[in-house]
């Protein structure tokens, strides 16, 4: 759809600047730029790595004592469609943790790695490295993790005498992970989902992590390529497959997926709005409920014809990603109907290229004006959507945090609540620019306990905002820098903003969840050994 117009969109560019929707006649423009400036950004600064997780040489002592009949059975139980990752209860009593190992087969390979969010230090990366199992071509890391991780990974497998390109000496932290994140998805998981860039990424969350029966199907640019040649029936067996609809946000091999652009009935449409800052057209895909959509034959959406019946709005970031490859609009349709959320209007916003997203996603300015100035009238005059800035909440991750949070103190008249999840606030300071608007608006921030120089400055932001009396909220997710969260959460963020029914209510963090779509359970030692 990515070049198509549909009739009702076609009805709203009339009413617009040409090549784009414009701003409506007669909206008043933005507050202009504080008298005083900005703050000056911050260069980044590289996160402290965790403490080592890794528990070495756990499965290969585990292994060296089982006969060859044992070994062999592993083998045939991992080809039967046995789900990996492997996960047991903390050999040290503590329910608060879980013992992890994860198998990989490579009979050709001389090193293999896992690069899992926010665990791997560039500084020993050799320490996130599979041990090789004695005459089976098989590999096998364990890590001992808090019950409630939920992370995206990949693994990478190098073959050869020399040594692999992760351990070459003296490489910055970007050109380790970059080496370590080389490989693909894991091919004894069949959860797959997806990462900025649309690459498919193997997803874990483990039995303490809230569950999320609403969340959909992802749809990762690689994940239903991948699907055939990675996860094969006769590798993961046809009857794990057929179970798993939707694993953790993940396309489950062979399930049923809708992209989010097919068709006259898509959930999403997609709108070309003119950016009259930055002189061009920025793509929106806007959702909204069922009973607002246009019919399969076409037309406008209906028109709302009164304030009750505008729907609340969300203003998303890096929407590109959510679109394409989260498939958002599924898991807002299946959390409406289980009245974890209310019928809202998501608007997702384009962050065009690295570049253009680095500088204009990043700062006070560019989309934040884009925002303001450009897509905001227009939903508002355009759309049943509410004008209420008390139900209209910007959202975003990463950059998009910051961006959102930066709307909250530039534009608090316009819109009145913001989800930041894993905001980059190494960049800025909010403390100032935020703390004059403290009283007029709601902030829920949200951050992975393995991204120090995002959580840390987070939870620095919340006291402080707390202190001078702010409607605030800060959640520690165990978890790295990583859309693996971030889709689960946002919805349970949204909630808490904009109401929901006992679904939406996820517990404290780390407290037990019941079993749902894509949990990782205990499996005991001996489905490996017999």
């Amino acid at each position: 759809m990515t070049g198509d117009r549909t009739a009702g969109d076609a009805l709203l560019q009339a009413a617009g600047a040409a090549g784009g929707l414009g701003r409506p006649d007669r909206t008043p423009a933005p507050s202009p730029v504080p008298a005083g400036g900005f703050p000056s950004p911050r260069q980044p600064v590289p996160p402290t790595p965790p403490p080592s997780p890794v528990r070495p040489g756990w499965y290969l002592r585990r292994w060296e004592e089982l006969t060859a009949p044992q070994r062999r059975r592993t083998g045939e139980a991992l080809a039967g469609g046995l789900r990996m990752p492997l996960v047991e209860p903390d050999p040290q009593g503590d329910p608060g943790y879980r013992l992890v190992t994860f198998l990989h087969r490579d009979v050709d390979a001389s090193a293999v790695i896992l690069s899992a969010n926010g665990l791997l230090d560039h500084r020993d990366p050799a320490a996130m490295e599979f041990d090789r199992l004695p005459g089976a071509g098989l590999w096998a890391l364990t890590l001992r993790m808090p019950a409630d991780w939920e992370a995206g990974y990949r693994i990478t497998v190098h073959s050869g005498p020399d040594a692999p390109p992760w351990r070459v000496v003296g490489a910055d932290r970007r050109t380790v992970r970059l080496a370590a994140d080389a490989g693909g998805v894991d091919p004894l998981n069949p959860a797959v989902g997806a990462t900025m860039n649309g690459a498919a990424q193997s997803l874990l969350r483990l039995p303490a992590a809230p569950d999320a029966p609403w969340l959909a199907a992802a749809t990762p640019a690689q994940a239903q390529r991948l699907a055939a040649r990675t996860h094969p029936a006769t590798a993961v067996g046809a009857s794990v497959a057929a179970a798993l609809p939707s694993v953790m946000g993940a396309a489950a091999p062979g399930a049923d997926i809708t992209t989010p652009d097919a068709g006259p009935d898509s959930r999403l449409r997609q709108l070309r709005v003119r950016d009259t800052t930055g002189g061009r057209e920025r793509l929106v895909w806007l959702y909204l409920p069922q009973a607002h959509r246009r019919g399969a034959a076409g037309g406008a959406v209906p028109a709302a014809t009164g304030r009750s019946e505008r729907l609340p709005l969300v203003l998303l970031h890096d929407g590109q990603v959510w679109a394409k490859w989260l498939n958002l609009a599924a898991t807002l349709d299946a959390a409406v109907s289980a009245g974890v959320l209310p019928p809202l209007a998501v608007a997702m916003i384009d962050s065009l290229d690295v570049p253009t997203r680095t500088r204009e996603l990043s700062g006070p300015t560019g989309t934040v004006d884009f925002l303001a100035r450009d897509l905001l009238p227009l939903l508002r005059s355009r759309f049943p959507v509410t004008a209420d800035r008390s139900r209209t909440v910007v959202c975003g991750a990463s950059y998009g945090g910051l961006a959102a949070l930066w709307q909250l103190a530039r534009f608090p008249e316009l819109v009145g609540a913001a989800l930041a999840q894993s905001p980059s606030l190494w960049r800025y300071d909010l403390a100032a620019p935020l703390s004059p608007v403290a009283g007029r608006v709601r902030i829920r921030l949200q951050a992975g306990i393995y991204e120090s120089t995002v959580h840390e400055p987070s939870a620095a932001l919340a006291r402080t905002l707390a202190d001078v009396g702010a409607d605030l909220g800060f959640r520690s997710i165990t978890g790295g820098h990583d859309w693996a969260w971030w889709h689960p959460w946002l919805v349970r963020g949204l909630a808490e903003l904009l109401g929901g029914g006992a679904a939406a209510d996820s517990g404290p963090s780390g407290s037990p969840a019941p079993a749902g779509p894509g949990r990782a359970g205990a499996v005991g030692s001996a489905q490996l050994s017999v």
